[in-house]
């Protein structure tokens, strides 16, 4: 059951993220190719993360106690990013538009979620595994 909320949190939290991304987007670049390219790599950075929850929780849905540890890492992740954009374009639209800057916040927030997404299959997913393999007897015997 917490593999099916690990995919219904990454993909709420990949269409806020998708809505905040295109609610608030100017004009970002001179010709057609390089708002495609805009568009393509502010994508993948904000969305590939959620991707990677969602395909390491349905990976070890079929162990009950990882898959309620990475339903509460999903859950803090996408909660502190999707507040991070929010208080990011609300900055963004009420800035001072005589000082113009580089919006560099939403990148920030997408390599956290990289490295938070990369460290936790680092480490569930060979967890997932060497606890797959234990045969039942061992592991009552290692609790006993």
């Amino acid at each position: 059951m917490f593999w099916k909320l690990s995919l219904v949190t990454s993909a709420v939290a990949a269409s806020m993220t998708l809505y905040m991304i295109w609610a608030d987007m100017e004009d970002v670049g001179p010709s057609f190719l390089a708002t495609v390219l805009v568009i393509s790599v502010v994508h993948a950075v904000m969305v590939g993360p959620y991707l990677a929850f969602g395909a390491l929780a349905f990976s070890v849905r079929s162990h009950r106690v990882i898959s309620g540890i990475l339903f509460v890492i999903i859950l803090a992740v996408s909660t502190s990013v999707v507040i991070g954009l929010y208080i990011e374009n609300e900055a963004w639209i009420n800035r001072d538009t005589s000082r113009e800057s580089q919006r560099l916040l939403p990148f920030l927030l997408g390599m956290a979620e990289w490295i938070c997404a990369a460290v936790t299959t680092a480490i569930f997913l060979p967890a997932f595994f060497i606890l797959k393999k234990a045969p039942e007897g061992a592991v009552a015997k290692a609790n006993a």
